[in-house]
């Protein structure tokens, strides 16, 4: 069940009513995209389902390679050699979704080896589950550097 009472609009796909999301809602996906970068710096990768569903989509492909998809291939990519080494999730926006669905996106600075910084775009889509809200896929757009 979604928290709070939610407004309902038109337009949503496959007839189903988009959601819009509480007060309520929006501290609780905040947290949820803050924890993940507590996770990624925590190294806790164990945890990521507290932040992420099952089926998550993890969308990179803007550092090369492919889409991922689940815990165990998304934690598996997360460890790879070249990630961030500190990440900060700032400038959370949260909108309605399709059916039970939300949008946020938030701007992400990392810390890279040697220094360097990497400024990013999250676009997520989050489903509300009995654990609460989790994104099910996250989409990164690199800002800075700019990619040629």
């Amino acid at each position: 069940m979604l928290s709070g009472a939610k407004a309902r609009s038109g337009n949503a796909q496959n007839g189903e009513p988009n959601v819009k999301p509480t007060n309520e809602d929006t501290v609780e996906i905040s947290k949820a995209l803050a924890l993940w970068a507590h996770i990624m710096d925590d190294h806790e990768l164990d945890r990521l389902g507290e932040c992420l569903t099952e089926d998550a989509v993890w969308d990179a492909s803007v550092f090369g390679g492919d889409p991922v998809v689940g815990l165990d291939a998304i934690a598996t990519y997360m460890n790879a050699p070249g990630h961030a080494k500190a990440h900060h999730t700032t400038n959370i926006v949260v909108s309605e979704g399709p059916g039970d669905q939300v949008r946020a996106r938030s701007k992400g600075l990392s810390l890279l080896e040697g220094g360097a910084v990497a400024s990013v775009v999250y676009a997520d889509d989050l489903r509300r589950t009995d654990d609460g809200w989790r994104i099910s896929r996250r989409v990164i757009h690199l800002t800075w550097p700019h990619r040629r």
